[in-house]
Formats: C-alpha cells, sequence, structure tokens
C-alpha cells in the first residue's frame, strides 16, 4: 500500500474514533492503565536490581567477612544505611590477610550511630577504619583528601548533606574536624562518618557502645587475579566456621528474594489488566462491528478487499491504544519518579529509576504491548466483520 493510501486510511480511522470519543477514550483508560502498570513493574525492578549491583560493585572487595549471626544486620548496613554494631576478633583479619589467594584486605569497626539534632533526618553511622589498608572508602573522594589528624574525619554525602543537624560534638567531646567528603554512592557509605582506628581511645563513652579493644565489624577482602572466588570461600569456612560470609555475587539474596514476591504480585495484576483490556477491546469493537455493517457491506460492494476493511478498523484500534499508551508511559514514569519512595523496600535501598535510554526502551516496550493485547481483543470481530459477504452485510436484521 502506498503512503498515501496509508494515511487515508489513518485519516478515515482518526475521523471514526473522534465520532465515538467517549467510548473510545473507555477502551484508552484501560490500555493506558495496562501499560502504567507495565512500565512501573519494569522500572521498579530495574532500580532496584540496578542499586544492589551498583552496592555490591562500588565496595571493591570480592568477599566480604562478619559474625555469622551478623550476615543480614551488615547485609542491611551495605545496602540500607542501617545501623549496626557487631564484632569479632580482629585475629581473624590478621589470619586472612596473610592467606596467598588474597591480594588486600581491610576492615572497619561499626560505632554507635550520632543522631540528628532536628525533624527526622537520619542517624550518622560512625565507623573506624584503618587508612593505611583501606580500598573500600579511599576510592569515593572527587579529589584526594589531606590524611587524617588527630580529631579529624571524613564524611559520607548524606552525613555532609546535613552536618550542621547531626551532633558530632558527641564523637570526641568537642567538635570534629571534617576533611574531606565522600561523592554519593548510593550506599552505607553514604551515611558514615569516618575516623582513624588509633583515634578509637580518644571517643566518648556514648559512641563506643559495645566496642571492646581487639575487636573489628567487618572485613573486605580483594583476592588475587586467578584466584577461584568458590575455593577460597569454602576454605573460610573451614577455617572460620563462625564467620560469615558474603560475595559479591550474593550481597542483596534477600532483598532480590522480596523482589522475585513482587514481581509475582505485578505478573498477576498485569495479567488480569491485560484480560480486561483484550474484553473490552472485544466489546467495544464488537458494537462497532454491529453499527458500521452496512457501511463494510457497501465498501465490499463497490470493490474494498477484506485486507482494506481490516487495515481500516485495526487503525481505529490502533489509534485508540496509542492513544492510551502514551498516557500509560506518563503515568507509569510519574509514579516510579514521584512515589516509589513510599515503597520500603526501594526507600530503605534509596534505589530511583534515573532517566536513560534504556528505560525509554521499556517504556516503548510496555506500549508496543498494551497496543497489541488491544489489537488483539478488536481483532476477534473484526475478522469476522471482514469475512461477511457483502450482500449479507448489507443485509437489515
Amino acid at each position: 500500500m502506498s503512503q498515501k493510501g496509508l494515511g487515508s486510511i489513518i485519516h478515515i480511522a482518526w475521523k471514526t474514533v473522534s465520532r465515538k470519543i467517549f467510548r473510545n477514550l473507555v477502551l484508552a483508560a484501560a490500555v493506558a492503565l495496562l501499560v502504567s502498570l507495565l512500565v512501573f513493574a519494569l522500572l521498579f525492578n530495574r532500580a532496584v536490581n540496578d542499586d544492589i549491583e551498583a552496592a555490591s560493585r562500588k565496595l571493591g572487595a570480592d568477599i566480604v567477612l562478619v559474625p555469622v549471626e551478623a550476615i543480614e544486620m551488615a547485609e542491611e548496613f551495605i545496602l540500607e544505611s542501617k545501623k549496626k554494631d557487631f564484632y569479632m576478633d580482629r585475629e581473624v583479619y590478621e589470619t586472612v590477610r596473610t592467606l596467598p589467594e588474597v591480594e588486600k584486605a581491610t576492615y572497619q569497626i561499626y560505632l554507635q550511630t550520632l543522631e540528628s539534632g532536628c525533624c527526622s533526618i537520619v542517624e550518622g553511622q560512625v565507623v573506624a577504619f584503618d587508612p593505611d589498608t583501606d580500598f573500600v572508602i579511599s576510592p569515593w573522594f572527587e579529589k584526594p583528601p589531606p590524611p587524617l589528624g588527630d580529631g579529624e574525619v571524613y564524611i559520607g554525602s548524606y552525613v555532609y548533606e546535613y552536618l550542621g543537624l547531626i551532633k558530632t560534638l558527641d564523637l570526641f567531646n568537642r567538635e570534629v574536624k571534617v576533611v574531606g567528603d565522600l561523592m554519593e554512592t548510593g550506599t552505607g557509605l553514604d551515611h558514615g562518618i569516618f575516623m582513624r582506628v588509633k583515634d578509637l581511645n580518644k571517643i566518648s563513652k556514648s559512641v563506643t557502645g559495645k566496642y571492646k579493644p581487639g575487636m573489628i565489624s567487618i572485613i573486605f577482602v580483594k583476592l588475587k587475579e586467578g584466584a577461584d572466588l568458590d575455593d577460597f570461600n569454602n576454605t573460610l569456612a573451614v577455617m572460620f566456621p563462625n564467620i560469615g560470609t558474603m560475595t559479591r555475587g550474593n550481597i542483596g539474596a534477600d532483598v532480590r528474594a522480596t523482589l522475585r514476591d513482587i514481581t509475582r504480585v505485578f505478573s498477576i495484576t498485569i495479567l488480569i489488566s491485560s484480560a480486561l483490556a483484550v474484553l473490552l477491546a472485544w466489546s467495544t469493537f464488537t458494537a462497532l462491528a454491529n453499527e458500521r455493517r452496512r457501511e463494510v457491506g457497501i465498501l465490499r460492494a463497490i470493490g474494498a478487499h477484506k485486507s482494506h476493511i481490516m487495515k481500516m478498523f485495526l487503525s481505529e484500534a490502533a489509534i485508540i491504544s496509542l492513544l492510551g499508551g502514551f498516557v500509560g508511559i506518563g503515568i507509569g514514569n510519574y509514579l516510579i519518579h514521584h512515589l516509589a519512595g513510599n515503597f520500603d523496600l526501594l526507600s530503605k535501598l534509596g534505589a530511583y529509576a534515573s532517566f536513560s535510554l534504556l528505560n525509554v526502551i521499556y517504556s516503548l516496550i510496555a506500549m508496543l504491548i498494551g497496543v497489541g493485547v488491544c489489537l488483539i481483543g478488536a481483532a476477534i470481530p473484526i475478522v469476522r466483520l471482514a469475512g461477511l459477504e457483502p450482500l449479507e452485510a448489507i443485509k437489515l436484521d
């Protein structure tokens, strides 16, 4: 078919759609609902998965060691910025760092949090680390900061934003001096206040909490190139049966399991919405076919082919579904960008759906699915109408 012929069909289809605008808007609304659900589900899933992947990559470690009973707490701090204090013997670190598979290792000690003096500002987690061995914190400075001195700290991006509202005076019983702030990482580091391990004897008792000298909270290990992660993990399990490990790949396993459950709910809702859209499209175009039987019969009598009739009616269905699809894309993106913070899973992770080419592609895929569902429902009565003989179509009931 020529472009002129296609343009004529689309023009006629648009005029026909606009004549029954209310009825067609109901179908468009059903498609919009389906598309918005698809867009939200796809972007929600992507936001959570991207945040988990980013958090595990940004740690810079192949494997993380914590007390076995603190696995979930460590993961919560890494992913959700929650305050935690758990400890193990420093001797574990001294042994692990000497293993032949280890390229480098460092540790951190999680202390008490510093409360905010206002509103709902999240507390800052005090973290003691060893600057000489660190490879987790140091990569997150825009430019290398000066080395920490007595009473000096680095701070995460969130703490930097609300520094005046967090009671840093409680750390050394005097104001701390901030000499460096980390870029935003999307991990628990954003809520950290980082001090030297050598200053632990100078902190106030209110910050010490359960910490005792000779204890550490977490060990980060980077393996040498070619070292087998699974074999090394098995070695650690034998050497330290009371120590839990998290590899880069299994950080966020519980969150992923929750996400799978949420995805199942989304899938059921989308299937129901798709069925309703198919039924509504079938109902709408069945009524339309009954109204326009004589028109179709006359067109067939003067030489119109079945394909012409189908193209004309399917063009109407496509216009209606495309209108609904574009509205659905707008609604779905609005929900994920502005209302998703009400979802506990996203707010804990700090995950968000950024504007990107991949998100545009997901939105277009969702719209194509919505259009396809509408066309499937409309095609059933359209095929039957196009298959009628001219005299049968013209004949009045």
